[in-house]
């Protein structure tokens, strides 16, 4: 695959400028910069989804009839909720017609999953998986049939460790096989696990193409930010992790799912949730936002009982929550980035409920400024910013509520680049340090080992350890997440 000179523009916007690089079969391609840079318009430019303005881009033909030239896994999955994972994976099928095989599709499904390493049953409908399940029955759609060039953009962002290493041998595979695979991810440690070559984007443009191995994490940022990062993480503070709980779980348990949960989160401490997906950490932050009720048990804030029957009542509580997928569950998308913002401080913001719009422009300006949120102006609808720029609306709701005593982070930087996740990091500890107790939930070990004060590991819905985070390794947390005892 070939890129010559491309460039496309979007009105006055040139989101890709003079960009040439090649990538031989089965070469693996990182492709790296922040949310903004070119890099989903590039790989749109590249699978066919849109045309350059000028310059060319030459796929290698095919080899066999059934291969398809170009599959790509966009970070927003394009599977069907309400079909089954066999169904899901017949759709793009080259021969799929009006009628359908049931019995062949059902066998087909199996075995593409089989390849992958995947166990899911491909009769399960694909609204009732997990993300992490989602996320891999779209890799096996796009790999069903094997492709000339593969692009993967963001595919384990709502992965766990096994399932990353599931994709990994799965990348491998096709590698050896001539598939050439460009692989987008702001996890810099897998970059170096699995790519060879790697281009680097900042502003729509070229910043640097070459071997990876010549590069090292720091002037990989260094090149994506374009000036130097000091610290990926903010800088330690002394906690005083024995201080009054914020908000408390008491033996609270919802079905079968999580067990007999007892956790305190201290204000002034972030305080992380660990584990393999599906093992109750994810359930434990709905709970604590008022998402998820529990079967039994007692939610306690600042040492009261309180029944959590919704977002709302826990917001009124002081409780503020970022979910996982800002799409679907934290953004109004339609509405202007003004309105997101302050969405949950404007009774506070504005007396009788009248929305001053000079108010609003002058609080919500300085959050912008704040987070370096590019966009066009407040007015701007939200799902027209990039990822990286709507989890930071995200965030910046948060520090606009007085009120606020806890905060709920699940998977804060799931698709984020490098440079908005150090300014997010850096506003958790400031909040932290204003006395919110934060609660961090992430599919991310290196981040809660590097943002976390301490962490509780779960296994099976129960909590099977603490570790003070300072000196704690991913192994320690690993030992404990995969059903181990306590070390000492």
């Amino acid at each position: 695959m070939t890129c010559q000179s491309v460039a496309k523009s979007f009105g006055a916007t040139r989101a890709v400028r003079d960009v040439s690089f090649s990538l031989q079969p089965g070469e693996v391609l990182a492709l790296v910069g922040e949310n903004g840079a070119g890099k989903s318009t590039l790989m749109n430019l590249v699978s066919g989804g849109m045309h350059p303005d000028s310059g060319s881009i030459a796929v290698a033909e095919p080899r066999g009839a059934r291969a398809r030239r170009v599959a790509m896994v966009h970070q927003e999955l394009s599977l069907f909720a309400n079909l089954t994972v066999a169904e899901n994976l017949e759709i793009d099928r080259p021969e799929h017609g009006a009628v359908v095989d049931e019995r062949a599709s059902h066998t087909r499904a199996i075995r593409v999953l089989a390849d992958l390493g995947v166990s899911i049953d491909v009769d399960a409908t694909v609204g009732d998986l997990s993300p992490g399940q989602r996320q891999l029955v779209e890799v096996a759609k796009a790999v069903a049939v094997p492709p000339t060039l593969l692009i993967l953009d963001e595919p384990t962002s709502s992965l766990e460790g096994p399932q990353v290493e599931l994709l990994f041998a799965a990348v491998r595979r096709l590698s050896m096989q001539g598939t050439a695979v460009v692989f987008v991810s702001h996890r810099m440690e897998e970059l170096f696990a699995l790519c060879t070559r790697v281009l680097v984007m900042r502003d729509g443009a070229q910043v640097a193409f070459g071997d990876l191995g010549r590069h090292t994490r720091g002037s990989l940022v260094e090149l994506m930010v374009g000036r130097e990062t000091d610290s990926f993480y903010p800088e330690r503070t002394e906690v005083d992790l024995g201080a009054p709980a914020r908000v408390s779980l008491r033996e609270v348990s919802v079905d079968r799912r999580i067990v007999d949960v007892s956790l305190d989160f201290p204000g002034g401490v972030i305080t992380a949730i660990a584990g393999l997906e599906g093992h109750g950490q994810a359930l434990v932050a709905e709970v604590l936002a008022g998402a998820v009720a529990p079967t039994a048990g007692r939610v306690l804030v600042s040492g009261h009982p309180v029944r959590l029957g919704s977002p709302r009542v826990a917001v009124r509580h002081g409780i503020g929550y970022i979910p996982p997928d800002r799409r679907l569950e934290g953004l109004l998308l339609e509405k202007s980035v003004a309105a997101n913002l302050i969405l949950a401080a404007a009774r506070r913001l504005f007396r009788f409920g009248l929305v001053s719009r000079r108010r609003e422009r002058q609080v919500t300006g300085e959050i912008i400024n704040r987070l370096s949120i590019k966009c066009a102006s407040t007015a701007q609808a939200a799902i027209d910013l990039s990822g990286g720029n709507q989890q930071k609306v995200l965030v910046g709701r948060w520090l606009l509520y007085d009120d606020l005593r806890i905060l709920v982070l699940n998977d804060p930087t799931r698709g984020v680049d490098v440079g908005s996740r150090v300014q997010i990091y850096a506003v958790i500890r400031e909040l932290a340090a204003r006395g919110v107790a934060v609660v961090l939930v992430s599919t991310d070990l290196q981040e809660i080992l590097g943002l976390s004060d301490q962490v509780y590991v779960m296994y099976a819905g129960r909590v099977t350890g603490r570790l003070d985070t300072v000196g704690s390794t991913e192994s320690a947390v690993m030992h404990l997440a995969t059903g181990g005892g306590v070390r000492a």
